[in-house]
């Protein structure tokens, strides 16, 4: 019988923790006085990726209507809402138009 769902394997939390001391002790060791530009910018390089999140790839696509700069009389007024589908990532757009006050 094998472990049951959701609960992690004995051998890779044993494996994290130890890691997690020596990471520790080196990181501690570290001075960074007597480090070069080099080895900072690498160091940095290095932690950064596991301190910020990770964006998600989006595709170039925008909207790239020519919308024009004034109104003319009698033209109608609409409203775009754009707003993101979290299921699909997907853009989906409202349209309002507004009346008229003569």
């Amino acid at each position: 019988m094998g472990r049951l769902a959701g609960v992690p394997n004995k051998m890779t939390t044993e494996v994290k923790e130890k890691l997690q001391v020596v990471l520790d002790d080196v990181v501690s060791s570290l001075n960074i006085d007597e480090m070069t530009t080099d080895q900072k910018i690498k160091m940095l390089q290095l932690g950064l990726q596991y301190l910020l999140p990770k964006l998600k790839h989006t595709s170039g696509e925008r909207d790239k209507t020519d919308y024009p700069l004034f109104m003319t009389p009698g033209d109608p007024i609409t409203i775009d809402i754009h707003s993101r589908n979290e299921d699909t990532g997907e853009f989906e757009v409202e349209r309002s138009e507004l009346k008229r006050r003569v």
